[in-house]
């Protein structure tokens, strides 16, 4: 069982030594997985606990006042890490005190004296400390007087290129979530709850749950996509739709998710919408009747990909 804890201070009440990790992990993409495994892993072989050290918001927020926009909400983060056999995590507040640590004061107190690291595990693009200032090479030259070992992870790469969060976010924005299902090893997904909206889908047939997205999250580019829709325990096969309805002449950008073989009221409800595939750009039809016609072969076109 994972322990969740929020001070770094507070993890010596536990144990004495550790492996850690580090980083934001927004995404938990495949990079992150494979250093978060290894850390396990070592920590496994070394007969102590295994650590990862996040926070509780990207520190760009912090350090340049504006963060990127969210992959994966909080609670499916911790989901994913727990899932990768982590015995702790730590989760810490991000703020100005702590970004102004410089890396060797990060090093002694969070890493030794608080974490009793006896190796740290991070990418090979790893950055920490006052302005970045460290990297892996300042990161392994203080363990070795602070007295722990650094294992550095390569990127990983998927389809000639890397695996970042930033380049996850670039592929987001642009709809391409196919690359973004190899990326992450999973669909991406965003989660909101059900709200009231124009009711057309209703009238053309094909009523739609009208979710509301936190303005953190990352969304996808406008258009319709192949995807699920998970409401409480179960999955439903799913069309969805990013955009402002030009066929109505609307402005706001929303999204309309339409469930499958689903058939009740879900107002107010939580849903997870995840994209699997890219079906089509967002047009404007002539009719009510072409946008008809076109959803129902969007709807054949999602069962015929996803139906399996």
């Amino acid at each position: 069982m994972t322990v969740l804890l929020h001070d770094t201070a507070e993890f010596r009440r536990y144990a004495d030594a550790s492996v850690v990790t580090i980083g934001v992990f927004d995404g938990v993409h495949r990079g992150h997985q494979e250093i978060i495994s290894e850390c396990v892993r070592e920590a496994d072989r070394r007969a102590v606990a295994s650590v990862v050290l996040t926070f509780d918001m990207n520190p760009r927020g912090v350090v340049k006042g504006k963060a990127p926009c969210v992959i994966t909400a909080r609670a499916r983060k911790m989901q994913i890490i727990r899932g990768l056999g982590v015995d702790y995590i730590v989760e810490i507040k991000f703020d100005a005190k702590f970004a102004s640590l410089e890396p060797e004061e990060f090093c002694r107190q969070v890493l030794r004296e608080h974490l009793g690291a006896a190796q740290v595990c991070v990418g090979e693009n790893f950055r920490f400390g006052a302005q970045g200032a460290g990297d892996v090479g300042m990161l392994a030259e203080l363990g070795r007087s602070l007295g722990y070992a650094v294992d550095v992870i390569p990127l990983v790469e998927v389809a000639g290129s890397c695996v970042s969060s930033t380049f996850i976010r670039g592929c987001i924005r642009e709809g391409r979530v196919e690359e973004v299902l190899e990326c992450l090893g999973r669909p991406y997904s965003v989660a909101g709850k059900v709200v009231s909206g124009h009711a057309r889908g209703k009238a053309l047939g094909f009523p739609t749950a009208n979710v509301s997205l936190s303005r953190h999250f990352c969304v996808p580019a406008e258009g319709v996509y192949a995807g699920r829709a998970i409401l409480g325990r179960k999955k439903y096969l799913s069309s969805i739709n990013v955009g402002s309805n030009p066929t109505f002449g609307d402005h706001e950008l929303s999204l309309e998710v339409y469930l499958l073989d689903f058939h009740g009221e879900i107002y107010g409800e939580s849903l997870e919408v995840e994209f699997h595939a890219r079906l089509r750009d967002e047009i404007a039809f002539e009719s009510p009747e072409e946008l008809r016609a076109q959803m129902a072969n969007d709807v054949e076109r999602t069962r015929s990909l996803l139906g399996r």
